[in-house]
This record gives structure tokens, sequence and C-alpha cells, in this order.
């Protein structure tokens, strides 16, 4: 494999475990918020700390009340330090229902996460996180519409994606 086929493969395995940690919060799966973590990584999520086999219950338990939970990443800049260490950069925007003196709302937080990755066994994981909210604020609830299809989004294994790409 030439440098640019290792680098441009390595960069899209560091990406898709970014974005499995997305879908695994959305869809409140620890098992899918684990698969992109090493069993001894460290993520500094805000005022919460978690550790090892702790990551994918602890951070599902943060966003567990929510209704609606939906992660886009953008911007994301990975530099490789040796050929098994890496570091990324990666922009996000979450939205979250969540409920505040008996209404419902929605928190919309900006911000960044700072990923430390290795290369272990052949996947490239996140080894160390630090989740930087730059911005986080909740929206009034006063112009709340009903979504396209009530029922269909569900945040467990229900969800028709994990009919579509298997868990």
């Amino acid at each position: 494999m030439t440098d640019l086929a290792w680098e441009l493969a390595a960069k899209e395995a560091i990406r898709d475990a970014v974005l499995r940690y997305c879908r695994g919060v959305d869809r409140a799966d620890p098992e899918l918020i684990a698969s992109a973590y090493h069993p001894d990584a460290v993520d500094q999520h805000g005022s919460a700390h978690f550790e090892g086999a702790a990551i994918g219950p602890g951070i599902v338990a943060l966003v567990q009340a929510s209704r609606v939970s939906l992660h886009q990443v953008t911007n994301q800049t990975i530099v490789f330090h040796e050929p098994d260490r890496a570091a990324s950069e990666t922009y996000y925007t979450a939205w979250q229902s969540m409920e505040r003196d008996g209404v419902e709302r929605m928190l919309v937080a900006i911000g960044r996460y700072v990923d430390r990755f290795t290369h272990r066994g052949g996947e490239w994981r996140i080894a160390d996180r630090l989740v930087i909210v730059e911005h986080a604020q909740l929206l009034p609830a006063d112009a709340v519409l009903p979504t396209s299809t009530p029922g269909l989004s569900c945040r467990d294994r229900s969800d028709p994606s994990y009919g579509a790409l298997g868990t």
C-alpha cells in the first residue's frame, strides 16, 4: 500500500470511529459508543469523566432522558504523529431534547471533539477524548412542530437504521 493509500485508509477509519460514536449517542447504544474507543480509553465529557468500560454506559446515562438526539459533525482535522498514533479535532453540533420546568426544550450545543487515536489490533480507536463545548443554548418551546412520521425514530436498537445498517 502506498503512503497516500495508507493515510487515506487510516483517515477514513478515524472518521468512521467518530461517526460510530455520534450514532451510538443518538441511538442511546452503549455498545456502539464503546466501539469507537479502546478498552482503556478516557473521555473527559464536560464535567463528566469516563474511563474504559464505563464510557458507553456513562454517556448513555447523560443523554437517556432526551427524546430526540441528533449529532452532526463537520470540519475535521487529522494529523498522524506516528504510524500508530494520530490526533483529530472534529467540530460538532448536538441537538437534544430535554425537559425543563415541565416543558420540553431543545438543547443546541456546538463544540469540538479533541481526540487522540491509536491503532491497535488492526483498528483505529479513540484513546483519549476531550469534549469542548463552545456554546450551548436551550431553545424556547413555543415553535415545536410535529415530526414528519411520529414514532418512527427510536433511541434504541428498534430504530429503522439498525434494520438497514445492521448492528
